[in-house]
């Protein structure tokens, strides 16, 4: 027996079921939003928004990474404005010791006021942020320095770790992320001797200059003083640049993500308006094939045959 096969029928349902299907998905990218939602969808341009995606993501991450390196450098430039505010305040007590009629027992007054100072420049060496010491390069669980009053420059170096980490931007380049309390207040010259620009050794041999009530060596030591200051002073410009160096990265990352986030949501995104109108011409298609097949005669052969 020949089965009888109703070829109209079969296109109609081919059709009614190609119409219920494309607004299937239309109704699916109203309520997700995303006219893109497997790669099926549209397997020309899924390529192109997984790289975006891929990107934007790198972007993100990069901007996370600037934003904490970015709160290091603050905190290392505000701490480095501090030391040269305290070294100024000791050199203003030096010059007072250094003072003729200044009597031994008030240079050793003077004295216990810079060895607080002291203390205190020791301690912001080691200042952290985020659980780890800005100035202890790689070995940033523990501070660089502690007071040692026993050492010829008055600390005790906990590690000698430099400072090898680098910062990369949104495109590619990369660069240097800080520098070491030995760098700042320790340099030291290729015999490991004290260099003329070493804080530590300044302050502490103006310490005691005036607790020994020694003139010359007071004079000296602000001298030595003065000239720590001002390469500190020269240090802290690494942080000023590398502060402009992160912000115009982060900026570019700003607009490069606003481009990127455009460039995504034209190719994802649902086009409300759109999509609205061809649902309505889908559900118009719809009823209107329905109504054209209610009106197909019904009629085979076997009613004739009858």
């Amino acid at each position: 027996m020949i089965p009888f096969i109703n070829a109209p029928g079969q296109v109609f349902l081919a059709n009614l079921t190609q119409i219920e299907n494309g607004n299937e998905k239309i109704q699916q990218e109203i309520s997700s939003g995303l006219q893109i939602n497997q790669a099926s969808d549209s397997p020309d341009q899924i390529t192109q928004l997984l790289q975006l995606q891929s990107q934007l993501a790198s972007n993100n991450q990069v901007q996370t990474n600037l934003s904490n390196l970015q709160a290091g450098a603050l905190a290392a430039d505000s701490s480095i404005t501090s030391v040269l505010q305290l070294a100024n305040q000791a050199a203003s007590l030096g010059a007072e010791g250094a003072d003729s009629t200044t009597s031994a027992q008030t240079r050793q007054q003077l004295g216990q006021q810079v060895q607080t100072i002291f203390d205190q420049i020791v301690s912001t060496s080691q200042t952290a942020v985020g659980g780890r010491y800005i100035f202890s390069g790689d070995d940033d669980q523990i501070p660089q320095y502690q007071v040692d009053p026993s050492s010829g420059n008055g600390v005790d170096q906990l590690t000698t770790a430099l400072n090898t980490s680098e910062a990369q931007d949104t495109n590619g380049a990369t660069f240097p992320t800080g520098l070491t309390a030995a760098q700042i207040f320790d340099p030291r010259n290729s015999d490991n001797s004290y260099a003329s620009t070493n804080m530590f050794a300044a302050l502490t041999s103006l310490y005691q200059s005036l607790n020994s009530n020694n003139a010359a060596g007071i004079s000296t030591a602000i001298a030595s003083l003065q000239t720590a200051s001002a390469y500190v002073n020269t240090q802290q410009g690494f942080y000023g640049a590398l502060e402009n160096r992160i912000t115009n990265s982060l900026n570019t990352a700003a607009t490069q993500n606003t481009s990127l986030t455009a460039q995504i949501s034209t190719i994802q995104d649902t086009n409300f308006a759109e999509a609205a109108t061809q649902l309505t011409e889908g559900q118009t298609a719809l009823q209107a094939a329905l109504q054209a097949q209610s009106k197909v005669p019904t009629t085979s052969l076997f009613d004739f045959l009858g």
